[in-house]
């Protein structure tokens, strides 16, 4: 349960300009969360939905505080914006506690949800879900994303869940809450916030840590076809020079070719149950789908090792594997706030694309352009304008930025930090073996923990040691099924 705290904002504007978010101070007030045994800090926020337009509704933005160990700390908090988008904030709130505690030596996380999540005004349709289930059907049906959009538009202007927004509210609960100058750490998705924030609020940045860079001007799904195959090309020339792999799976690459011809000729009928709502989801086993279940098991090093294994599996007709490997067949561990997704990707990276890019950039790919049109289709649907240049131009700034990119990466490969790093004269780009877009798998992957140890205590992007990458390993490619 959180604390009811509301601040009222007492003065904004309509431009886009540094500075113009004032608010009321207020102070935190304890807090539990569900899961967490130690006593937190939370307020509510009250800001307007759309800024500097007379009579709009209020949202009112959750913020939680995982308080710094020492009260001694500095005024400058770490700031964890979480990817997606449609992940909250707060339900992160357990990892600093029980994982992260250097962290909290010296600072405090602050977790703010962003609006559409959490407690946040939380925009989730559950018929917009079944991506959760599984990938292997459409995640954006036609009728479904009219039905969630339809329904969302009684409680939200859904033009105003945008990373923009979300740069400025995070302004004003900054100043709500006295806090000086900020530490940014974005992963994924939540990397174009905190750039976003740099464009806006230099002056209130005291340092940036930027993992798995989603830049202003990146297109998903545009590249999604060219990026994933470079991931699995990389991932295939690693079994092959692997002498156990490459005598199990000497034909990967033409094993998987064959199996989505096979399936664009025939697919295989599927019947999986929802847990949540205890129905049957007919549904079939296709090429945009197993290309969809591969492109995400690629995203973390654990389970794309086991890919060769699951791939020649359903090659010979046996996709037990590849149902097991899918990691949308786990229960999520935390909601994902799908409708407030479509508001940020739809207009600021999808609708930047047509359909005719998006089917050329499928060429030469495993993946197929049809689940990227479906994503365009449904970005049409959600009836939010595309973002203009003012939101899409490369950030500059000279606040100190860390940029962390994994060679295997198949979402935000190190093409994207470097890109990102252009606009940065303050920032080192550090590109990590082995790391794809997650980290889970990795031997000495707590390198990473070091590195944004070393350097929210000195944000100095060139003086920062970085001998601990040397000791990162992948994991073992399985090669076969453990004995019944």
């Amino acid at each position: 349960m959180s604390c009811l705290l509301t601040l009222l904002l007492v003065a904004a504007t309509g431009c886009r300009k540094a500075d113009r978010v004032h608010v009321e101070r207020a102070s935190l007030l304890p807090c539990r969360l569900a899961g967490i045994a130690e006593p937190l800090q939370c307020a509510e926020v009250r800001v307007p939905e759309v800024r500097g337009l007379a009579g709009t509704r209020a949202i009112v933005l959750r913020v939680v505080v995982v308080p710094a160990l020492h009260r001694a700390a500095a005024n400058d908090p770490w700031v964890e914006l979480v990817g997606g988008p449609g992940n909250a904030a707060s339900d992160f709130a357990r990892q600093f506690v029980e994982e992260l505690a250097y962290i909290r030596q010296t600072h405090d996380v602050l977790l703010v949800d962003q609006r559409g999540t959490g407690g946040s005004n939380p925009l989730y349709c559950q018929e917009l879900a079944l991506h959760q289930l599984s990938s292997l059907p459409p995640r954006f049906p036609a009728a479904a994303v009219d039905q969630c959009r339809v329904r969302l538009e009684t409680q939200a202007n859904l033009a105003h869940y945008t990373s923009a927004d979300a740069a400025d509210d995070l302004e004003a609960v900054r100043q709500s809450l006295g806090y000086g100058a900020l530490n940014l750490f974005g992963s994924s998705y939540g990397t174009r916030v905190a750039l976003e924030y740099l464009r806006r609020y230099p002056a209130h940045a005291r340092s940036a840590m930027l993992w798995g860079v989603v830049p202003p001007n990146f297109q998903r799904p545009l590249f999604y076809a060219r990026d994933g195959q470079s991931a699995l090309d990389l991932l295939i020339d690693d079994c092959l020079a692997e002498p156990a792999c490459q005598q199990a799976f000497p034909a990967i690459a033409e094993e998987l070719r064959a199996l989505l011809a096979r399936l664009d000729t025939a697919p295989v009928p599927l019947t999986l149950r929802d847990p949540t709502t205890e129905r049957d989801v007919h549904t079939a086993i296709t090429h945009a789908g197993v290309a969809q279940a591969i492109w995400s098991a690629l995203a973390s090093p654990d389970r794309a090792r086991q890919l060769p294994f699951v791939i020649h599996a359903a090659a010979q007709g046996d996709y037990g594997p590849l149902r097991e490997l899918d990691v949308a067949t786990r229960p999520p561990r935390r909601r994902y706030y799908n409708a407030m997704h479509l508001s940020v990707v739809c207009g600021e990276e999808v609708l930047h694309s047509t359909p005719d890019a998006l089917r050329t950039a499928s060429q030469g790919s495993f993946m197929s352009a049809e689940r990227a049109l479906e994503y365009h289709e449904a970005c049409i649907r959600w009836r939010v304008p595309r973002a203009d240049s003012t939101t899409t131009a490369t950030v500059v700034s000279s606040v100190p930025t860390l940029i962390i990119s994994g060679t295997m990466d198949p979402i935000t490969p190190p093409r994207w930090g470097q890109l990102a790093a252009a606009g940065l004269s303050n920032s080192r780009h550090v590109v990590v073996p082995h790391l794809s877009h997650e980290l889970a798998g990795l031997q000495g992957g707590a390198c990473l923990d070091t590195l944004f140890a070393r350097f929210l205590a000195e944000p100095n992007p060139k003086a920062l040691n970085t001998d601990c990458l040397a000791e990162i390993r992948p994991p073992a490619f399985k090669l076969s099924s453990p004995p019944q």
